[in-house]
């Protein structure tokens, strides 16, 4: 875990602000040399020039191969300031794959991103199979020391790490597809039906009519069970809101989150620890007694586009949808939640 813990120092953590492309190309080759390449043994090409065809060349930024192989895999490397999820970046990287015949590519940016030849997927173009943040003791960041350092570097472990990859992001794709199944009118309708033929074996139908007609048969999301010794109901104070002090002036409790967070995210105020909490959630049901984790990827089996408002906040580098399902009667009031977690996000940096 060092190395990879050296690598964040390096490509994140001690980069000055507006750090340059060049500037950033240079560290990420120390990196590399860090994982046991070397650019003085022709290990590391840096933009070499390529001849395409008659008259045109490309320079990728770097090259990675070996004497006995050839080449490895390219680097093509993004200012930290830019978003590398840009769709420009992994067409270029796709371009230069597969002019410069390999089978693996990485976009190192403020994040890292690994790229496989979608040949071996059934798929035209590059296929992501992971993203890595510049996280120290992260697990990802180890399997990426394990993968590309120079002493370790196997083609077979690279794909057997993507086809891994691979069935996750189908996992959650089946869970999100099942889930919406089950949940649709159309489905309940078979549950009824298939309920209706297996009671007919018992019962008459008529007294399964009359049962029908005063029960609701019904699927939907469970609220998320938060262990006891990890929940104490708090009791619900009234706190003065942010905005106004004047109740009548208030802000809908929607409104309200959506305008304070976009605060707190466009000042820099919310660390990495409290992002990867926020997207918990029994964390979120503990801080704003809301059923659904504050935060979402797309990707994420918590995402759904009616639990999630549609308009995203870029944080870190990551792209995150908030919760809308806020409530405001007096049954279930998630204010005073949220303002006593404004209050503390505030009040922490105020004192930093």
């Amino acid at each position: 875990m060092e190395k990879w813990n050296e690598l964040c120092y390096i490509l994140s953590e001690n980069l000055p602000t507006n750090t340059s492309e060049q500037l950033f190309e240079f560290k990420v080759v120390q990196a590399f040399e860090k994982l046991g390449w070397s650019e003085y043994n022709k290990e590391i090409i840096v933009r070499e020039s390529v001849q395409v065809g008659a008259s045109n060349r490309i320079s990728p930024d770097l090259v990675l191969r070996s004497k006995e192989l050839g080449n490895l895999f390219i680097v093509e490397v993004k200012k930290p300031s830019f978003e590398i999820d840009n769709l420009t970046f992994k067409r270029q990287l796709s371009s230069y794959m597969g002019i410069m015949r390999v089978e693996f590519g990485i976009l190192i940016g403020n994040k890292i991103r690994l790229f496989l030849d979608g040949k071996f997927f059934n798929q035209n173009g590059i296929v992501l199979i992971d993203e890595i943040e510049f996280k120290r003791d992260s697990e990802k960041g180890l399997k990426f020391v394990q993968l590309f350092s120079k002493e370790t570097f196997n083609r077979e472990n690279i794909e057997n790490h993507a086809q891994e990859k691979i069935q996750e992001l189908k996992e959650i794709k089946d869970f999100k597809r099942l889930k919406n199944q089950l949940l649709s009118e159309n489905y309940h309708e078979k549950i009824v039906d298939y309920l209706r033929t297996e009671l007919i074996k018992e019962y008459d139908e008529k007294i399964i009519e009359k049962v029908f007609k005063i029960l609701e048969v019904k699927i939907e999301n469970k609220t998320k069970i938060v262990p006891i010794e990890n929940y104490e109901k708090r009791s619900r104070k009234k706190y003065n809101s942010f905005e106004n002090s004047n109740s009548s002036e208030k802000l809908p409790i929607g409104k309200y989150v959506r305008k304070t967070f976009n605060k707190l995210v466009s000042s820099n105020l919310i660390d990495r620890n409290e992002i990867d909490r926020l997207q918990r959630g029994d964390y979120s049901k503990v801080t704003f007694d809301i059923q659904f984790p504050f935060l979402a990827k797309e990707n994420s089996a918590y995402y759904e586009r009616a639990r999630y408002w549609k308009n995203p906040y870029h944080i870190n580098g990551e792209i995150y949808f908030v919760c809308s399902q806020w409530y405001e009667v007096s049954a279930n009031n998630d204010r005073p939640y949220y303002e006593e977690w404004l209050r503390k996000m505030k009040n922490k940096n105020a004192n930093q």
